[in-house]
């Protein structure tokens, strides 16, 4: 069992205990003479959004030892909300103290103090356009690349001009083992965007892949098939995913996630996106021969040992599922699988053909869910919901591990089926790259 209470309130202690450090530190030193309840909350509170700013560093870093607690998809959906949290630490420090003193507006006033006037609004803005950005991308037209490269600069402003803020206002940052406390932890979460962003796109340099073959799947749908050049390439478990760089370097913007639609181990990669967006717009014209690098593996979307598998699947998100299943030939292994696989029709269906043979050889039961049928289906119609998961729901339910991949809708009310179901949720597994 990946997901327990236990890690959970390790995780929460350890992320308070990290969150509080800078306030920690802040009143470990000579306290200064008190002022009024307000004016301290309110410098309190810049001290945890400036902890929790650092925070939101690790929680994007891609951490190998961060996400297999509760897997990468529960991270980036709880640093996309401390986020917001932590924005919101942050604009409450000046709003409290200049609600309760005006007088502290004049450390935006340009009259007073330009450098440190123009900082503070720069760190202002950042923080809007770091916040709105992320939640609405979409809707503001910014490209993924665009966004991460927006994003990063951004962050890292923001955390340099903060702690820069705390060193020359140093009310409570008087001693110098303060200040160097500061800017050493500080410094150590900046530190992991150069690591993301240099260092470990440096190693993976020196482990390319070479795009063997473009496969045409239906609905629109691309197979790219990788070969390891000059290295054996990645060990991973099925359903567990990759980030990858098509070009001739791993120095790029361009990089993205994508479930390994390949069986575990294997040094041959498959991986398969639907025509949706820029990047998977251009698979189908990825020529063999063309560099590729991945970085991975990353992810706790993989079989439970010793558990049967009971998948709720929609559109392309049915690669985890295609990973696992092919394990599952591979190694002939006679775990019971559930397959509830829903599409809009019945041409729409990737791996359709792949999946009538998997039928035949391994241990599964394929439930088709189409949203319009066609003449004559005797299968499952409309969307997936509690009574359709009901009747597929196997009596010894105990015994599965339950995973869901596919549009957002879809999950949102798989979910919650299957918890009405009495699910527990420490076996039930979500991979969400909306998120991402």
């Amino acid at each position: 069992m990946k997901y327990t209470y236990q890690k959970g309130f390790k995780w929460l202690f350890i992320y308070f205990l990290l969150a509080l450090l800078p306030l920690i530190i802040a009143v470990l030193g000579k306290i200064p003479e008190y002022r009024s309840f307000a004016v301290e909350a309110g410098a309190a509170l810049g001290f945890i959004g400036l902890g929790m700013l650092g925070l939101q560093f690790l929680f994007s870093g891609r951490i190998r030892w961060v996400a297999p607690s509760y897997g990468m998809d529960n991270i980036l959906q709880y640093h996309r909300e401390t986020g917001i949290l932590s924005f919101l630490f942050v604009m409450a420090h000046p709003l409290t103290l200049i609600v309760v003193e005006p007088d502290f507006l004049a450390y935006f006033n340009p009259a007073e103090n330009l450098p440190r006037a123009m900082a503070l609004i720069f760190v202002s803005v950042a923080l809007i356009v770091l916040t709105a950005s992320s939640l609405w991308r979409l809707t503001f037209g910014l490209s993924y690349e665009m966004w991460r490269l927006v994003h990063g600069v951004l962050s890292l402003s923001v955390i340099f001009i903060g702690v820069v803020h705390s060193l020359q206002v140093s009310h409570y940052l008087n001693a110098l083992w303060q200040q160097l406390a500061i800017v050493i932890i500080m410094g150590a979460y900046g530190y992991l965007v150069i690591h993301t962003r240099i260092i470990r796109p440096w190693r993976i340099s020196k482990k390319p892949y070479v795009v063997e073959e473009v496969i045409a799947e239906r609905d629109d749908c691309w197979t790219l098939k990788l070969q390891p050049l000059g290295h054996p390439g990645m060990r991973y478990k099925a359903g567990q995913f990759a980030w990858i760089t098509l070009g001739d370097t791993p120095f790029s913007m361009q990089q993205h996630p994508f479930s390994l639609a390949s069986a575990a181990h294997d040094s041959t990669i498959l991986l398969t996106a639907q025509n949706s967006g820029d990047f998977t717009s251009t698979w189908k014209d990825v020529k063999p021969g063309s560099r590729a690098f991945l970085e991975g593996p990353f992810g706790s979307f993989y079989p439970e040992a010793g558990k049967n598998l009971f998948m709720v699947m929609g559109g392309i998100g049915i690669t985890p599922a295609m990973s696992m299943l092919r394990t599952l030939r591979k190694e002939n292994d006679s775990r019971q699988a559930v397959l509830v696989y829903a599409n809009p029709d019945w041409e729409a269906i990737t791996f359709r053909e792949e999946l009538e043979e998997l039928n035949k050889e391994i241990n599964l039961k394929l439930v088709h869910v189409l949203e319009e049928a066609p003449e004559g289906w005797q299968g499952e119609t409309g969307r997936i919901d509690l009574d359709l998961l009901k009747r597929h729901m196997p009596e010894n339910s105990e015994d599965y591990a339950f995973y869901l991949c596919g549009p957002k809708p879809m999950q949102d009310a798989a979910e919650l089926a299957l918890r009405d179901l009495g699910v527990d949720w420490r076996w039930l597994y979500s991979e969400r790259f909306q998120i991402i």
